[in-house]
């Protein structure tokens, strides 16, 4: 469905959140909607719980899958006592209709501060399947030599991190030390940054911190 051009600014969010946790998130067009009946159809009619004034929680109590533990402890920060099953779905208000909008961004940010909340206490994270040209945040500290870093569509592998020089440190900040490649190039690293690519051209270390999975390029 096309943006309204209008209001660029405003966006819709749903979020799916599986009982492995696997999250699943889509961004689109304000007046995108989901059809809870049909999204949550099984053996009992589906539950909404309302966290916030803009996000509600759906789930299918009736659900055979096993026991839903982020669902569980993100219901339990808003003061609900449930046994969650199986794949729930976050979203906007329904106002007690059959028929969900997405979450604001706002409200969508806010939730997933909860969800970190909720996953922390748990001791456990969330994962994503990333497909290849998914963009993904790759910080800096995620490199490691004998990685390649894109840059201009090319790849340059990486062989060490260097300070400056005393005297010739960056202006930008006192922390930033710069990237020698085998091909003699030479960039910026910075200890805090962070830079987006391909999920296909992300390095070992980003995994590892995410927990991510890149999924096949067919997939």
């Amino acid at each position: 469905m096309p943006f309204d051009l209008s209001t660029p600014y405003e966006i819709s969010c749903f979020a799916v959140l599986y009982p492995n946790r696997l999250i699943h998130e889509s961004i689109g067009s304000p007046d995108v909607t989901l059809d809870l009946p049909e999204t949550l159809a099984g053996p009992a009619p589906y539950i909404t719980l309302p966290l916030a004034e803009e996000t509600e929680l759906h789930h299918q109590p009736g659900s055979a899958g096993p026991v839903n533990a982020v669902a569980v402890a993100l219901a339990a920060r808003f003061g609900y006592d449930s046994t969650i099953r199986g794949t729930v779905h976050l979203t906007g208000a329904s106002d007690v209709t059959d028929v969900a909008l997405g979450m604001t961004d706002t409200a969508f940010i806010a939730i997933y501060d909860e969800l970190l909340a909720a996953c922390r206490s748990l001791g456990v994270r969330l994962w994503r399947k990333r497909h290849p040209a998914d963009l993904v945040t790759i910080r800096y500290t995620d490199l490691a030599p004998g990685d390649l870093f894109w840059f201009g569509g090319k790849s340059h592998r990486l062989v060490d991190v260097r300070d400056f020089a005393p005297g010739q440190e960056s202006t930008l900040s006192p922390d930033t030390k710069f990237m020698v490649f085998d091909d003699g190039e030479e960039f910026l690293w910075y200890p805090t940054g962070s830079f987006h690519d391909r999920a296909d051209h992300a390095p070992a270390g980003y995994w590892q911190r995410t927990g991510d999975q890149l999924l096949p390029g067919d997939a």
